[in-house]
């Protein structure tokens, strides 16, 4: 099992959360400063860290998961756990270059729910239909 911090901000106030994970296991134990400890399993970290976020709709987690444009391939939930996935630009098809680990810190475009992901995964995929 693996251990790493992220960033989190709860009421206005970044601080720091635990997570220790299990890519081949694929489950996440989340822990905040208050002592909120909970354990999350899904089919990769990704989508376990999506449950995390959709339980605890309050807080802003600034990390790459969480943005928008971001979401793993097939390949990359299979190969790594979800461990990394895919920073997508509009009308540009994603290239290894694009890969980003999902607990690395970002604090723009944050997405509130994994649904607002998928929809701009669905426009982006749209946007690379254009000739």
């Amino acid at each position: 099992m693996e251990t790493t911090e992220i960033s989190i901000v709860v009421d206005g106030h970044k601080e720091r959360a635990k997570l220790q994970y299990d890519a081949a296991k694929i489950f996440i134990i989340f822990t905040m400063k208050n002592g909120f400890r909970k354990k999350y399993e899904s089919e990769d970290l990704y989508l376990c860290l999506a449950k995390i976020r959709h339980d605890l709709p309050h807080i802003k987690f600034l990390c790459k998961g969480s943005k928008l444009n971001v979401t793993p391939s097939r390949m990359c939930s299979q190969m790594s756990g979800g461990f990394v996935a895919y920073e997508l630009t509009m009308g540009k098809p994603a290239t290894f270059n694009d890969i980003v680990y999902i607990f690395n810190y970002e604090e723009n475009d944050i997405a509130q729910t994994l649904e607002e992901q998928k929809e701009f995964y669905k426009a982006w995929l749209q946007s690379l239909n254009t000739e």
